[in-house]
């Protein structure tokens, strides 16, 4: 699922007003003098310009694991068994410990590692999740998990000495950049500027990372690493790892389980709400047009015989009444479903607009 970079403006329907655009990162758009076409910049996904609008929507993984880190990390702090939580290999190997290998991804050690860890795990999770769904997205942390803490506890055994024990989702930051590194294009290639060296936007979050990856020393930077490797591997199309699923009782498990960490989006429920309530208002109207219609052309109850009538003249044919919308291109939803956006409301939206991706993006943006 490769990245585009921009969104271009193709011809399509009227563009909808500019409140949508005030409070979304269109901000950044600018427009390029030496091209014909304005391209629109988007950095990174919003949570939409409502403030009601949960940030979490349509990443109900990311969040299950960012309310887990923190819940774990308040009863590790309550009952001060952070030591349980770490991952320390003599005791798995030694004395049989088998539920560390577990328990050391659930939360962090310290209160700052905390806050920074799911200051850089929240948006990244919460992006690739988008892209790539729930069901898609949760396989692909369970197999680098796997894949990088087995690897961990073969290295393990080499540095033996200097691996110090930890605990916290170190695999899972490493796979998650790895993706951002591949799929994430650089918007601003000279973002700022430092020691005479050009940075893009990419890489505050990769300062962020790259502190919480080197804070704990070899005990930190071995899982991440690992978890870099096994999230390579996973994009890589010569392994089959992205094309394994889990048995399907896996996902029936998990979506019973984690129904309650789904957001609604709220501009839908609402729309929905008034539309069943517009419907409820006009159901008296047509039930009465109903009854006239049946008496006047026998219909239920009706006593005069059903006459077919000839169609008028100015009726619309068949085949204008079936219009079928063209389809969009898989460049359009490519850009769009980049930005995290669900597949299915993409060609919904395109359709709607006349394949104008400038539109549709404006639209999405706005929780149409």
């Amino acid at each position: 699922f490769r990245h585009p970079s921009h969104i271009t403006q193709n011809g399509g329907c009227t563009t909808p007003t500019p409140e949508s655009f005030q409070t979304h990162t269109l901000a950044h758009t600018h427009t390029q003098t030496h091209t014909s076409r304005k391209n629109i910049h988007m950095p990174t996904l919003q949570s939409g310009n409502s403030p009601n609008m949960p940030w979490f929507l349509g990443a109900p993984v990311s969040k299950a694991i960012a309310t887990t880190v923190a819940v774990f990390f308040v009863v590790a702090e309550v009952t001060k068994s952070h030591h349980s939580f770490s991952l320390d290999m003599e005791k798995v190997l030694n004395e049989g410990h088998i539920h560390r290998i577990l328990l050391c991804h659930l939360t962090f050690a310290t209160l700052a590692e905390v806050v920074l860890g799911l200051g850089v795990l929240c948006p990244l999770m919460r992006r690739f999740e988008r892209e790539m769904g729930s069901r898609k997205f949760g396989t692909f942390l369970f197999f680098t998990t796997v894949i990088s803490t087995s690897w961990e506890i073969l290295l393990s055994q080499v540095f033996h000495d200097e691996l110090a024990r930890y605990s916290g989702p170190y695999p899972q930051i490493g796979s998650l950049l790895m993706l951002y590194h591949i799929y994430t294009p650089r918007l601003h290639p000279q973002f700022f500027g430092l020691l005479g060296f050009d940075f893009s936007e990419k890489a505050i979050t990769y300062g962020f990372a790259l502190q919480m990856v080197f804070s704990g020393g070899l005990g930190t930077m071995l899982p991440a690493m690992c978890g870099m490797v096994a999230g390579y591997l996973y994009t890589v199309p010569m392994f089959p790892l992205s094309k394994i699923e889990l048995p399907e009782f896996v996902y029936s498990i998990c979506s019973s389980v984690g129904a309650g960490f789904v957001d609604r989006n709220p501009t839908i429920s609402t729309t929905r709400r008034q539309h069943r309530a517009a419907g409820a208002g006009a159901g008296g109207n047509n039930n009465r047009q109903q009854l006239i219609g049946d008496m006047r052309y026998g219909g239920a109850g009706g006593g005069v015989p059903n006459i077919p009538r000839a169609p008028l003249n100015n009726a619309p044919p068949a085949a204008a009444q079936q219009f079928q919308p063209t389809p969009p291109s898989e460049e359009a939803i490519a850009q769009l479903t980049s930005m995290g956006f669900e597949r299915e409301a993409v060609v919904r939206v395109l359709q709607q607009c006349d394949n104008n991706v400038e539109v549709a993006a404006n639209r999405l943006l706005s929780g149409a």
